[in-house]
């Protein structure tokens, strides 16, 4: 079951992230916050990456792997292409709809690892992954009339192309990390993956601010410290996801993962001094139960 507590442990860093990069969105641009995410967690990568293997012929054999690089590639342009629809939802007056509508993304990885991993989920494992996907959706939900007035809105449709992504990206590294069946460990698939998917997203995200956003090399400068911090707990939570996606299926683990809400909660109250709202707490018990049904049932 250590795939549980590794699940809980990415939880707890990616919500620490977040929480760094709530911080920073004050004085970069969202584009930004997410190119932070990338290019400070891509030294730690490249450090761990190059000490563990300590040779190149490890990247000779990965990038002679034709399903590794169709899936990394797939994966690395799925989750920056959810960020920027996800930025394009922000427009809409009623953005919230879609915000929450992307939380859809468990139940959208179900679906897809049946369809490209071949995966099967027994009928309690389905049951759990829905009810705690409808914690999700009441926690994140701030207008329950808003959602179901405008069910049928531009914005919808643009939520569900984001949990789609999300959902996309999160399968394309699952198969990428085991399409490196060949490598002597679950930690080396991982770690492959990590450092490649990181290093597309770096380049690709560097060419985009360098030619839209140039001015914000300067404020990622200029708050340093707090993106070093905001990179090092991306690339604890990514290692900790790629790893556990080696050890089982993402739909469950990411099911598992939202216990992030957990995380965010108290960040929220606590650390942001946010009030919280009982249709909240709410979602959290209706989520917990979904993820007891799912750990009974594995």
């Amino acid at each position: 079951m250590n795939w549980i507590l590794i699940t809980i442990f990415a939880a707890f860093f990616q919500n620490l992230r977040s929480s760094l990069q709530k911080n920073l969105n004050k004085d970069i641009s969202l584009v930004a916050s997410t190119y932070v995410r990338f290019v400070f967690c891509l030294p730690f990568a490249a450090v761990l990456y190059f000490s563990y293997f300590q040779n190149f012929e490890i990247v000779l054999f990965t990038i002679q792997q034709d399903d590794f690089l169709f899936y990394i590639f797939l994966a690395a342009i799925s989750q920056i292409f959810f960020t920027f629809l996800l930025l394009y939802s922000f427009q809409f007056s009623n953005f919230m709809i879609g915000t929450t509508l992307s939380k859809t993304e468990v139940v959208q990885i179900a679906i897809l690892e049946i369809i490209i991993l071949h995966d099967k989920f027994n009928y309690w494992t389905i049951v759990g992954i829905i009810v705690s996907t409808i914690g999700v959706f009441i926690f994140s939900t701030k207008d329950r009339n808003a959602i179901f007035k405008n069910l049928l809105s531009k914005s919808t449709l643009v939520g569900l192309a984001c949990g789609f992504l999300l959902a996309l990206s999160v399968v394309a590294f699952r198969a990428a990390a085991l399409s490196l069946g060949d490598l002597k460990s679950n930690l080396e698939m991982a770690l492959s993956t990590l450092f490649f998917g990181v290093l597309i997203q770096t380049f690709i995200l560097t060419v985009y601010i360098s030619l839209f956003e140039k001015e914000q090399f300067k404020k990622i400068y200029q708050n340093k410290k707090q993106c070093i911090a905001t990179g090092f707990c991306g690339f604890i939570t990514t290692l900790s996801w790629f790893y556990v996606f080696t050890l089982m299926q993402a739909a469950i683990v990411r099911a598992v993962g939202q216990i992030e809400l957990l995380f965010s909660y108290i960040a929220s109250r606590y650390y942001f001094k946010e009030k919280i709202k009982l249709i909240e707490v709410i979602g959290i018990l209706v989520f917990a139960i979904g993820v007891g049904v799912i750990l009974v049932a594995k």
